[in-house]
């Protein structure tokens, strides 16, 4: 798939994973759009015509105490 200017909105929940799969993204071309919760992704969808999602969100309860 060509990314070249192709819009990708991204909701992951760890940072690091977050920028380094944003990174990738945009060095392909890509124009990624960072989303902080589940409305801002829909708006995102909605009104930036994005083309991919992806989503990774830690399941709650799960945590390294």
């Amino acid at each position: 798939m060509d990314l070249k200017n192709r819009r990708i909105a991204v909701r992951i929940d760890d940072p690091e994973l977050r920028y380094q799969l944003s990174e990738l993204l945009m060095k392909n071309g890509a124009v990624v759009h960072g989303a902080r919760d589940e409305v801002e992704l829909q708006r995102m969808v909605d009104k930036l015509d994005v083309e991919v999602v992806v989503v990774a969100v830690k399941p709650p309860g799960i945590g390294l105490n």
